[in-house]
């Protein structure tokens, strides 16, 4: 009996090829889940903020109508609207979209968030009050923002 010799195994090049191709499958997998944790970071910071002014906007809305903390501190969203065409005839969206500590009617800190608030009195009608609730934080070194909007009337 004659035994025939036959190629067995792999060759050091078949193998480099073959590892050099995992190495390349593996990086892609980890840049993806680099991206995954990075993604489910910022949706539990837009849930947290999500959270904290929708909390914001149902306490406002539970308060009597001309409790303090529903007033126009700084007169930019009061009778800003002279002809009754529901545009702010001075330019300034009725001080709504204020969301710095010095130019916003109240602000309060929770944690990493900041929530501004501003009322706009007597809009979008007479005898409501116009609130625009802005929960900022930092995301990544850049300023991100969520806005509520909401009526609550004297009624």
């Amino acid at each position: 009996m004659i035994l025939k010799k036959t190629d067995q195994g792999f060759t050091l090049i078949e193998i480099m090829i073959t590892m050099l191709i995992l190495s390349i499958g593996i990086l892609g997998i980890s840049a993806m889940q680099i991206h995954a944790i990075s993604d489910n970071s910022y949706g539990m910071d837009l849930t947290e903020c999500a959270t904290l002014g929708q909390n914001k906007l149902e306490q406002l809305l539970a308060i009597d109508y001309n409790d303090a903390t529903l007033n126009d501190t700084d007169g930019d969203g009061t009778g800003q609207d002279t002809n009754n065409d529901g545009i702010d005839n001075s330019g300034n969206n009725f001080g709504l979209g204020h969301n710095t500590t010095g130019t916003a009617d109240f602000n309060e800190t929770n944690g990493n968030y900041t929530i501004f608030w501003n009322i706009a009195i007597d809009e979008p009608v007479t005898g409501s009050k116009k609130i625009s609730i802005i929960v900022t934080w930092q995301d990544g070194g850049v300023q991100k923002q969520l806005v509520f909007n909401a009526v609550k009337s004297s009624i």
